[in-house]
């Protein structure tokens, strides 16, 4: 187990019972194979309440992919969770991914924030009137099925969905006309940008 996962168990093992963390992890520990045992050992400990996807760079000093891990401790190992999870994809963080962080005056973490309260206070009211494409509700067994394949939720969107979301472009398809079209475009606009630097040199 690596400095991650250790990471994780001394949060949880630190917990009292009934105590709540909200821990940001990168995606190895959803992802890893080898990590099966520490999400084990997350549902083995813990109540999984939710898990919110973060875009690459919302940390600025971290260019990789992260998540927002929310969990309760049990005050037992043999309490079962019943509870659904509260999932949800987060795009825009406020500010631009980039070096330059500007304001971009919208936020989905905000509105991840509020949907979560809402949830949190009543799961099975939540779960029906829920109607946030950005959000998921899913039944524990999801995540117990899935300990040994991986708990990245962004994943669990489809392709459809992310592109509904502009998470994802939608994919052109050309015939073979088509194609040849846009070869002739191309070209006529590289000669045309041939030509303008070349009257430029002159």
């Amino acid at each position: 187990m690596g400095v991650e996962g250790l990471a994780i168990e001394w949060i949880v093992n630190k917990l009292k019972k009934g105590g709540k963390a909200f821990v940001v992890v990168p995606d190895g520990i959803f992802n890893r194979l080898n990590d099966n045992k520490l999400r084990k050992f997350i549902l083995d400990e813990c109540f999984l309440n939710g898990i919110t996807s973060l875009p690459i760079n919302t940390f600025f000093t971290t260019p990789k992919k992260t998540y927002i891990l929310a969990i309760t401790k049990k005050d037992n190992k043999q309490q079962k969770q019943t509870n659904p999870v509260f999932t949800y994809l987060v795009s825009d963080i406020g500010e631009t991914l980039d070096v330059y962080r500007f304001n971009t005056g919208k936020s989905d973490l905000e509105k991840a924030k509020d949907l979560f309260k809402m949830f949190d206070g009543n799961e099975k009211i939540f779960e029906k009137h829920n109607n946030d494409p950005r959000c998921k509700i899913w039944q524990i067994d999801e995540f117990i099925n899935n300990i040994n394949n991986n708990w990245t939720v962004d994943r669990w969107w489809t392709k459809e969905e992310k592109i509904e979301l502009l998470m994802e472009e939608q994919e052109e398809t050309l015939n073979l006309e088509e194609f040849l079209q846009k070869v002739r475009d191309t070209k006529a606009k590289m000669n045309e940008i041939e030509e303008n630097i070349l009257e430029i040199t002159k």
